[in-house]
């Protein structure tokens, strides 16, 4: 693993629990918004996708006033998944079995095009 990943990873994780972190201060489950972000940073973690989960938790942050209507309307109709605790074992399940880094020679050549379209919409590749 090269050192930039391992940082990033860590990174990832320690934003990740200092969101969580945040929740527990504020004696609050997430709202669905939150629920939705800080599930798909979690399962992107897991595929090695840090780009994604880097954005998942960036829309974590985003104040609800700028959080799209139409997304905030189709959650709302969806039930509640995830709590706290729940999000919590789930970063540490994914620590103890996904701790790696993925190459994107070493991804699905589907998996690793859909990042590198991500990279290049997010203006992050030349």
């Amino acid at each position: 693993m090269q050192p930039m990943d391992l940082e990033r990873k860590n990174r990832l994780y320690d934003n990740f629990l200092a969101a969580l972190d945040l929740l527990d201060s504020e004696h609050r489950e997430p709202d669905r918004w939150e629920e939705e972000c800080l599930s798909y940073a979690l399962g992107a973690m897991a595929c090695g996708m840090f780009l994604v989960a880097e954005v998942e938790l960036a829309a974590f942050s985003r104040p609800v006033h700028e959080r799209s209507p139409d997304a905030l309307a189709a959650l709302a109709a969806k039930p509640a998944r995830f709590t706290r605790d729940m999000l919590r074992h789930g970063l540490d399940y994914v620590r103890r079995h996904y701790d790696q880094t993925h190459a994107a020679d070493d991804m699905p050549p589907a998996l690793a095009a859909g990042q590198q379209d991500l990279q290049s919409s997010l203006g992050l590749l030349p």
